[in-house]
């Protein structure tokens, strides 16, 4: 796994880190595989998105990460941020679920 973002979780008792790694995509038979992972507090967040190719396997996962974000209870909270607080988390996100977006990330989308 190699860790793609590092965010900060932010609390009433301070601070911590939740690291999103991703795996390289490896081939299963006719499609590819990429695993990621979400190291929430107390419980992390692990799964595998499958795509044509390696880059499509990895493009799905980083989406399927952008959407636990977004629908986590920290990022409705106001506690989960990336660089600066309120301005997204650099991953891509379905077209359908843009209108949730906030900051640099709801800037940035095609």
């Amino acid at each position: 796994m190699v860790l793609v973002r590092r965010l900060t979780l932010t609390s009433g008792t301070g601070t911590s880190n939740v690291d999103v790694t991703f795996s390289d995509p490896v081939s299963r038979g006719t499609s590819w595989v990429c695993s990621y992972r979400i190291d929430w507090p107390g419980v992390p967040a692990t799964s595998e998105i499958g795509g044509a190719d390696g880059p499509h396997a990895l493009y799905l996962a980083m989406q399927a990460v952008a959407l636990s974000l977004y629908a986590s209870p920290y990022h409705k909270a106001g506690q989960l941020s990336w660089r600066t607080p309120g301005q997204g988390y650099g991953f891509p996100i379905p077209r359908a679920a843009r209108g949730d977006l906030v900051g640099y990330d709801r800037d940035e989308q095609l």
